[in-house]
């Protein structure tokens, strides 16, 4: 019997439904089939609002304007944008349609949800403010009811534009965790939970000052620049803090800064965890507290041998010059020398020390090729005991790199002069190089024979 009554009551729910929808909806068709696919704001360009103002379903009042090329938030706070989620809501607002027209003059706007609009947005283009009221979707749900404040009609607009309409005060404030030009950072220092690490700019090259000299990897500073440029707020916690302590921002966990020509341009304090998968941020040049995804703030914070150089050698095969390398006792040298004249010269490389013209260029060019290409797998502790394999000194552009490649163990490690640590490297890339230096067949042209004097029998 209940199970019964439950279908009765389901059939009911479904015919009460079919003729809200046959006796409400299907009398509210336009009267005239050219209403379709009208625009509401004929004429409207995107680049013409100037200010706007959104009420969000939420209650959230934004007003906002135009400054320039760019958009600023003028209440319930003054800060600058997002010009996506603006331009977003221009854009439609320029391009939208009429999907029906309900009722050209309604006795009631209760029915449409229009009495109480869900939300309203007011515009302004060239000196003549608008407004949009939004309200609820008809039955079918494709569609939402609307009117402009200003007319009486009650149309349909499609219902997926709502939600690039309504927008929160947060949805549309500018979320980036710092703004700056990172082209022109010449500094970094990360200072806290990962140790202290200092990078400096170099030329077009990136360089250790802390926790030790040497080369950086300019990709992954380059990644950690475009964290901190492109990281965006998850939400504001507190937009003046009475303290930070409790954010884990009084000491901060870690400080990232970053520095143009001595001057910082951005900085970043990262603090305790907000639940599973957020963490508390402060940006230093602004007093509210807010969160990020736990993994921007992960990335931010990794050790220093995460951007150590993962290329063994500085150089490349355009720029080298000269190579000195020592397997043993036998130490052979290669430079590149001009071969042909005027503009035919090209750069060939040549075995000078000790002198062996047999030596083939494209093998030596091989070599440089190899050296050149090795990647490190990580980075770790000087080996204590350990049996020297190849030296290998290398020139170019004015500079001059010493790498010492040792095995210890079964692994092959290898040692930048002036560097700390040892980098664990490929077994396989290091015996390539070594069976170009320890072939002579592969590497020394064969003598061509001597010609029989003419009229000459075989040799017996």
């Amino acid at each position: 019997m209940t199970r019964g009554r439950s279908t009765l009551l389901l059939l009911a729910l479904a015919a009460a439904l079919g003729a809200y929808i046959w006796f409400v909806e299907m009398k509210r068709e336009p009267a005239d089939d050219e209403a379709k696919g009208e625009k509401v704001f004929s004429a409207l360009q995107a680049d013409q609002i100037a200010a706007l103002t959104l009420t969000a379903s939420n209650g959230d009042v934004t007003t906002l304007k135009k400054v320039g090329e760019g958009w600023a938030i003028e209440s319930p706070v003054a800060t600058p944008a997002d010009a996506s989620e603006v331009s977003g809501v221009t854009s439609n607002l320029a391009t939208l349609d009429m999907t029906r027209v309900i009722d050209e003059q309604p006795t009631s706007l209760d029915a449409f949800g229009l009495d109480t609009p869900r939300l309203r947005i007011t515009f302004t283009a060239q000196g003549k403010p608008r407004t949009l009221l939004l309200g609820t979707k008809t039955a079918t749900g494709g569609d939402t009811y609307a009117k402009l404040d200003d007319a009486a009609r009650v149309f349909t607009v499609p219902s997926w534009l709502e939600q690039s309409l309504d927008r929160t005060t947060f949805q549309l404030r500018n979320k980036s965790i710092a703004s700056f030009d990172r082209e022109a950072i010449d500094h970094l220092a990360v200072i806290g939970t990962p140790g202290t690490i200092e990078l400096k700019k170099d030329g077009d090259e990136w360089q250790f000052v802390q926790p030790q000299l040497g080369r950086a990897d300019g990709s992954e500073v380059g990644a950690l620049l475009t964290r901190l440029s492109s990281g965006q707020m998850q939400a504001i916690v507190a937009d003046q803090p009475a303290t930070l302590d409790v954010y884990g921002l009084q000491p901060a966990r870690t400080t990232v800064t970053a520095t143009a020509l001595g001057k910082t341009v951005a900085q970043v304090l990262i603090g305790s965890a907000s639940g599973d998968a957020a963490v508390h941020m402060r940006d230093g040049a602004r007093p509210m507290v807010f969160t990020v995804e736990k993994g921007l703030a992960d990335d931010l914070q990794r050790p220093a041998a995460a951007y150590r150089a993962k290329d063994l050698f500085a150089f490349r095969m355009f720029n080298v010059s000269r190579l000195v390398v020592m397997r043993g006792d036998v130490s052979r040298t290669f430079e590149k020398k001009k071969a042909g004249a005027g503009k035919d010269a090209v750069d060939t490389w040549t075995q000078t020390a000790p002198a062996d013209a047999g030596v083939k260029a494209a093998t030596i060019d091989d070599l440089a090729s190899r050296l050149s290409s090795i990647r490190v797998d990580a980075w770790v502790d000087a080996p204590k005991a350990s049996t020297p394999v190849l030296d290998v000194v290398a020139s170019f552009d004015g500079r001059e790199e010493r790498v010492s490649i040792v095995q210890a163990g079964g692994d092959m490690f290898a040692q930048r002069a002036g560097e700390p640590g040892a980098a664990r490297l490929p077994a396989p890339a290091v015996s390539e190089v070594l069976s170009l230096l320890e072939a002579p067949a592969a590497t020394t042209a064969a003598p061509a024979p001597t010609p029989a004097p003419a009229g000459a029998g075989p040799t017996p």
